[in-house]
């Protein structure tokens, strides 16, 4: 049984918090999900080979059923959820930020329940937000 601290509405509510800035979003979004859950997080980057900073292309979260994929495309910002069957998608549902947000958060939480680094990663995760 998990307590309070790693709940849905939470982790929802901190992956939620710097929407206003979607370039900021996604950077934030990428670093705290790869030391969170780095075997679950693939982030692309854009930019050149001189570049110091290049900024996140493309987010994919990856679980066994669901991949979460969030795309930076000239400032704005595209989510979506693929359906998973081997390692194969085999179907993509564009979604909204929020229902993403909250999607991803239902997942993350799942796999915290199951996986204790996950859930002390997570749980950290939210302690810095």
């Amino acid at each position: 049984m998990m307590d309070n601290s790693l709940s849905f509405d939470v982790l929802a509510a901190s992956l939620r918090h710097d929407t206003r800035d979607l370039a900021v979003f996604s950077e934030v979004l990428a670093k705290k999900l790869e030391e969170a859950v780095p075997g679950f997080v693939r982030v692309e980057r854009q930019g050149g080979l001189f570049q110091k900073n290049p900024p996140v292309r493309r987010l994919m979260v990856t679980f066994d059923a669901w991949q979460y994929v969030l795309e930076n495309q000239r400032g704005r910002v595209n989510t979506a959820r693929v359906k998973m069957v081997r390692g194969v998608a085999i179907k993509t549902d564009p979604m909204e930020l929020n229902p993403w947000i909250d999607a991803l958060s239902q997942e993350l939480v799942q796999v915290a329940s199951r996986e204790a680094s996950a859930r002390e990663s997570l749980e950290r995760f939210l302690l810095e937000s």
